[in-house]
């Protein structure tokens, strides 16, 4: 079922990237650059700012052009810039009834992927390592610490996400997170958290953890611990970001 979850994300986005076609050069949170617009600036002036646009239309009293800006947790939302005949800029705006239409699409497809979400947390689950087993309590509570991550992909479907787990010296641990997964135009955000315990076997370089979540599916990781700088779990790698959040 995992297997099958994952083919079904790499599928919808797949066939996202296909469907929305550009934006694969669009920069995480590009809306920022429309802070350093000004009426009368050249379309060239607005291409060296922002890139190519999406598309053009030429009318008789100028041009207008639409740009799709990477708004963070947001998504991709269309920008129609007003041109006149001397392609100088004079004006413009967020196409709202386009950015609408595409969270419709995106609302569709990402209820597909919860309902795969949810087939896949269906029955008592069978992780790779045991509810319980041997722990290392000094090593805990000096391994604890609250880690951070943030990703994001490029792409015609692009998408961002953060993720903060909370090693807790007690033997708790929490995780939390934002993603939002966006096609050329639109996109959507979602937060998911979840919290359990978790047991360390190993030293502070070097080991082993096993998180045992709240739905009683226990997976294992090989850890290793940088010098004062990250953690990779299973080669993914988290920034250390102080104490962990344990609510004391």
């Amino acid at each position: 079922m995992k297997n099958l979850y994952k083919f079904l994300l790499l599928f919808v986005f797949a066939t996202l990237s296909l469907s929305c076609g550009g934006s694969s050069n669009v920069a995480l949170n590009s809306i920022n650059k429309l802070n350093e617009l000004q009426p009368g600036m050249s379309y060239d002036q607005v291409v060296e700012k922002l890139g190519e646009p999406k598309s053009t239309q030429v009318l008789n009293d100028g041009l207008t052009a639409r740009w799709v800006l990477q708004e963070m947790w947001v998504g991709y939302v269309p920008y129609d810039m007003v041109f006149n005949t001397n392609k100088e800029l004079i004006s413009w705006s967020k196409n709202n009834a386009e950015f609408a239409k595409n969270q419709e699409k995106l609302k569709a497809v990402s209820d597909i992927v919860t309902v795969a979400s949810e087939e896949m947390n269906k029955g008592t689950g069978n992780g790779n390592a045991s509810p319980t087993g041997p722990n290392d309590e000094n090593l805990m509570r000096q391994f604890a610490v609250k880690l951070y991550r943030f990703s994001g992909s490029g792409g015609g479907t692009t998408g961002g996400s953060e993720t903060t787990i909370n090693l807790c010296p007690d033997g708790r641990f929490t995780s939390g997170g934002e993603s939002g997964y966006s096609g050329s135009g639109w996109g959507t955000a979602s937060e998911n958290g979840d919290h359990g315990t978790w047991r360390i076997q190993g030293n502070m370089q070097e080991g082993e953890i096993v998180f045992v979540h709240s739905n009683g599916k226990a997976w294992k990781y090989h850890y290793f611990r940088a010098q004062g700088d990250y953690v990779t779990l299973d080669g993914t790698k988290y920034g250390l970001n102080g104490r962990p959040d344990c609510g004391y």
